[in-house]
């Protein structure tokens, strides 16, 4: 299976060089796949689009993942798309503040073709 995704943000403890392009220095939703210092996996979804969370850039994110302990981390696909769903939380397992309702709730989830589901 493949997913589309990146650019990776930290290899080995380094920030990678990003590019200059409106992709990553706007602040969006994002969602992250990272492994960190502890070679645990740490899933993570920035909220955005809202007065209450306006989201990170790609820059941020790498620098917010790095003081969170992660050692190697790849941007996923963000905006409307990220979602983080926890089976049981909740009133339907959301647990950020998806954009695509424009309302800070947990019910502005999109339909997408692509997941990341851990069991």
């Amino acid at each position: 299976n493949v997913l589309v995704s990146g650019p990776l943000l930290l290899f080995n403890n380094e920030k990678v060089q990003l590019s200059k392009s409106t992709f990553n220095t706007n602040k969006h939703p994002r969602s992250v796949v990272a492994m960190g210092n502890d070679d645990k996996l740490i899933l993570a979804v920035m909220d955005g689009r809202h007065k209450q969370a306006v989201g990170k850039n790609l820059h941020e994110l790498a620098f917010f993942m790095k003081i969170y302990g992660a050692k190697d981390a790849l941007n996923l696909d963000g905006g409307g798309s990220s979602t983080l769903y926890i089976k049981g939380k909740g009133t339907n397992g959301v647990v950020n503040y998806p954009s695509d309702n424009k309302k800070f709730d947990h019910l502005g989830e999109r339909k997408v073709a692509n997941v990341i589901a851990i069991e």
